[in-house]
């Protein structure tokens, strides 16, 4: 530091004659003496500093007839108080309340923060690098700013300028951040709609969701992520309850119609969009019931069927037609479909039993037929010692499903080891708490037969699952066998999309058992579009929503209508360019959760 001589003035007005004096610079915080005195920052060093720190009159804020004076001492937690601030200047009080809430900077000052030079990297060099830069403070993408520690920053703290992990690890991209901020400022409407531009049934998503962004979450660098699905429910509940407000059906018809072919996730989110936005949308479905898999492959237990019902009765009041106990290449054919239709969509699944050759695999049962069969009500008890193959989501429903059905012995045998079954760790828990047994590191070799009766089965050890490059490529020690008892095989080890329907059809090109969708979900025929697991194999409702929207988008383009409600509302909201800090979480450790039934009161 260099030798200056500091000054206290008595009065704005010496210190106004003060500042009139060559090599004399103000201070008005304490931080800005960092950019003040520290050797080498400025071209010319002061030779004086005047302290605006003590001057009388200069920290109230008032309102008068020529605006908005704040005294240059007034503090940012004041402006950021202020009720005259908050209602006439939005964007004062919401840059104050940005920077004043961390505990750092409770009693900075306006003056303080004015004085000095932007910190931020990310704005300070963009003229001089000719472009943004990371800030060497931050790791990745997180600005400290957002947790509450700014001393690195300007006053303006932490902008939003990237995707966020959470919405970036969400197939959907829902801007959770975005409705996170919402809620807190107790704006739940308008959370709800930041959710309905990208997911039309969180009440759904929210019970089954695997919940990838709570994986991406920032606050996991700290302690544990946020209740994401916790705050999802209660929004897409709400949704569900006010439907009329929030799901409406168009204002006006565009005349075209569309016609989709099964009733999954993906095809109720693009009738959805579709129907929103004025097309005439009639949706085939073979079963008796809409919803595919969320009315007939996840258990009860996880998606009570009344959700899925209740949203299927809001499609209806929206005007959406279903054709329920359709079975279209039977009752109807595509080509029929096709001929009264504006643009066909194609969302028919993974329903069909894959082969592996196992033998004995004749006397094994398929894991989806069974849960089928219990959302039909089939709740008879499937045997007293069950061997589960597999180690997905699927097998765990088909694990537990059995278990509660009374079930002695329910043994799951995968062969991934625990720390990488493709399993929810959350389904994995739920799993092991209601006595499943899951072996690790095996795959199947023969099934065990007495009298023509299963009786068993045998497993050969697995070391390694994935290849160098990292697909899927097992290695088996044949040497190393393990035999479990059973009178019940379950085989939870994929799923096959049936194509049957298209036989006969316009030729729309399939690829390794799949229907091929091209950019935009197109298939090969001019007009009808796929979308879901017919199109990707097994995967997420979350994933398949976002299919079935971007289907929407594509359709709205073939039959060259306006865009959809949807996307102009995405469109139409104002992105939230500053990232508050909640100084209430400063000491939370954990998030909010819902308590959950003991192991003894689940059914």
């Amino acid at each position: 530091m260099k030798n200056f001589t500091y000054i206290n003035p008595s009065s704005v007005e010496d210190a106004s004659e003060l500042l009139k004096q060559s090599g004399t610079v103000a201070m008005g915080g304490g931080t800005d003496l960092i950019g003040v005195l520290k050797d080498g920052l400025l071209p010319e060093y002061p030779e004086q500093v005047v302290s605006l720190k003590k001057l009388p009159g200069l920290s109230q804020i008032e309102v008068k007839e020529d605006g908005l004076h704040i005294g240059a001492e007034a503090t940012l937690r004041q402006v950021a108080d202020s009720e005259a601030v908050k209602e006439h200047w939005g964007a004062l009080s919401t840059a104050a309340t940005s920077v004043a809430t961390p505990n750092i900077r409770n009693t900075a000052t306006v003056a303080g923060n004015l004085c000095q030079d932007i910190r931020c990297w990310y704005y300070r060099y963009p003229d001089i690098l000719g472009g943004k830069i990371d800030c060497a403070r931050k790791s990745g993408h997180l600005c400290s700013a957002m947790m509450g520690e700014n001393r690195y920053h300007s006053i303006f703290g932490a902008a939003k300028v990237c995707e966020t992990p959470c919405t970036g690890n969400c197939p959907a991209h829902t801007d959770i951040s975005a409705y996170m901020e919402m809620v807190r400022a107790g704006r739940y409407e308008d959370a709800a709609r930041v959710i309905l531009e990208v997911n039309p049934m969180p009440a759904i998503t929210s019970r089954v969701c695997a919940h990838f962004c709570m994986e991406g979450c920032n606050r996991n660098t700290y302690d544990e992520s946020l209740n994401v699905g916790g705050i999802e429910r209660y929004l897409g509940d709400m949704i569900l309850e006010h439907s009329e407000d929030f799901m409406q059906g168009p204002k006006e018809e565009n005349g075209k119609k569309i016609s989709i072919v099964g009733s999954g996730p993906a095809g109720l989110t693009a009738a959805f969009y579709l129907r929103q936005s004025g097309f005439a949308v009639t949706v085939y479905e073979k079963q008796k019931e809409p919803g595919g898999c969320l009315s007939y492959a996840i258990p009860a237990y996880r998606l009570p069927k009344d959700i899925v019902r209740k949203f299927v009765s809001v499609l209806k009041n929206m005007g959406v037609t279903f054709c329920c106990s359709c079975n279209v290449g039977t009752d109807i054919t595509l080509d029929e479909i096709y001929k009264i239709s504006d643009s066909v969509m194609l969302d028919t699944g993974t329903w069909k039993r894959p082969l592996i050759g196992l033998a004995g695999e004749e006397l094994t049962r398929f894991g989806l037929e069974f849960l089928i069969d219990v959302n039909n009500y089939i709740l008879d008890r499937p045997g007293s010692d069950v061997v589960v193959v597999g180690g997905g989501n699927v097998a765990m429903d088909v694990a537990i499903t059995a278990k509660r059905l009374g079930a002695h012995n329910v043994t799951m045998v995968c062969l991934e080891q625990r720390d990488s079954m493709p399993a929810n760790e959350e389904e994995v828990t739920r799993a092991l708490e209601e006595g499943v047994k899951i072996v690790n590191g095996w795959g199947p070799k023969e099934v065990l037969r007495t009298d023509g009766k299963v009786s068993g089965i045998v497993f050969k050890n697995c070391p390694q699952v994935l290849d160098e490059t990292g697909r899927f490529n097992p290695v088996y020690d044949e040497n190393n066998l393990l035999t479990v008892d059973a009178d019940v095989i379950m085989m939870a080890i994929g799923q096959k999309a049936d194509l049957d329907f298209l036989e006969g059809a316009y030729e729309v090109e399939t690829e390794r058992g799949r229907i091929k969708a091209l950019e935009g979900n197109k298939t090969s025929v001019e007009g009808i579009f796929a979308g879901g697991d017919v199109t990707t194999g097994p995967a997420t409702v979350i994933k398949a929503i976002a299919a079935g929207k971007d289907t929407a988008i594509a359709i709205r383009k073939y039959c060259q209508t306006d865009a959809l409600e949807v996307e102009k509302a995405a469109a139409a909201r104002l992105k939230e360019k500053l990232a508050s800090f909640t100084n209430e979480c400063r000491h939370n450790h954990e998030a909010a959760k819902a308590s959950l039934l003991s192991v003894e009161d689940r059914a």
